[in-house]
């Protein structure tokens, strides 16, 4: 026979009520008593029935994440902050993963179809925007809408300081004696392209102007894919078209970084000797490689587990409202540069 949430409140004894207060984590139960609820659950193993609970409360206990590629190392550390703030939440959820395959319509499809009643309580979108409409839309319905790295004054919205990212990269090179600095980017036009990409070209801008030296269009490399074989590429891009080049920030990501080094290593090329080079990301494998690569740090895994929060408030029925939350980045500084 299965057990109910009356019999956990038997065990602990408290009303059926206390229990479904403590287990949405309601702020008006005591630490002493959530404990002993948590203890009963566990002693009897109560399993809450997510989809009967959704019957009563016109929820569906779920969140929906949407990004146009899961594999990459960006969307992957955001997922690492999921799973750890999951640990630290009370809320019982699914969450349901959404992928566009960078395709418009598709993107279309899905963000229609997370409009319909009862499909989530919450939808986070990873380095991807609806359309203006679909966002008044969410408005509308009443389902939060959290946009990673995109920014709308109708939704809630968490990102990197971008500009920062740029400055503190150009900023290091110009302090270590560089002056012809090349750009490697993501895409910065075009339909789909996302934000980090506009804010670091014009961070990278920006502080060249402020340091008294001019933008030069013929020393920027977009990326599409953010792959090692694209920073392969672009250094031979780079060295084709700027014969004088002293330093590359790779403003696309670490691992294309990486592609820039096994590259140059393999033309006999030194770094930082011969050309510096910053990368994007931190991530694990840049302490690794030779020579370690100097980037600069995202907190991606806090970004992840703030829209975590947000998404499980939405579900225990907090009313949220659209803010704009920019976490700072901190230069890592290795043997690259």
């Amino acid at each position: 026979m299965a057990i109910t949430i009356i019999d956990v409140a038997k065990r602990a004894g408290v009303s059926h009520t206390t229990v479904s207060w403590a287990l949405h984590d309601d702020p008006r139960i005591t630490n002493e008593t959530k404990m002993k609820v948590m203890k009963a659950v566990q002693e009897l193993n109560y399993i809450p029935n997510l989809s009967a609970r959704g019957l009563v409360t016109g929820k569906s206990n779920s969140i929906a994440i949407v990004t146009s590629f899961f594999s990459s190392i960006f969307e992957m550390q955001v997922l690492r902050g999921f799973e750890e703030e999951m640990d630290n939440t009370c809320t019982d959820f699914n969450i349901n993963f959404y992928t566009t395959r960078a395709k418009a319509g598709k993107k279309n499809i899905i963000f229609k179809s997370l409009l319909g009643r009862g499909r989530t309580d919450a939808v986070i979108a990873l380095n991807i925007k609806p359309s203006p409409q679909f966002i008044l839309e969410y408005r509308k319905t009443g389902i939060p809408l959290i946009l990673i790295e995109e920014k709308s004054h109708q939704a809630i919205c968490i990102k990197i300081n971008n500009h920062l990212v740029s400055q503190l990269a150009v900023k290091h090179l110009l302090a270590t004696g560089k002056k012809n600095i090349a750009l490697v980017i993501g895409k910065t036009t075009g339909i789909e392209t996302g934000l980090s990409p506009r804010e670091r070209l014009a961070g990278f801008r920006d502080t060249l102007q402020e340091e008294g030296l001019s933008f030069n269009p013929s020393m920027m490399v977009e990326v599409d894919n953010y792959c090692i074989e694209e920073g392969e590429e672009a250094l031979r891009t780079i060295l084709k078209n700027i014969s004088s080049v002293d330093a590359i920030y790779c403003a696309a990501g670490d691992t294309v970084a990486m592609g820039i080094i096994r590259e140059a290593r393999r033309l006999h090329i030194s770094i930082p000797k011969d050309i510096a080079l910053i990368g994007v990301d931190d991530i694990e494998a840049a302490s690794l490689i030779t020579p370690a690569l100097t980037t600069i740090r995202q907190p991606l895994h806090l970004i992840g587990a703030q829209a975590l929060r947000f998404a499980a408030a939405a579900i225990r029925g907090e009313k949220l409202s659209p803010t704009i939350i920019e976490f700072k980045p901190q230069l890592i500084v290795r043997e690259s540069a």
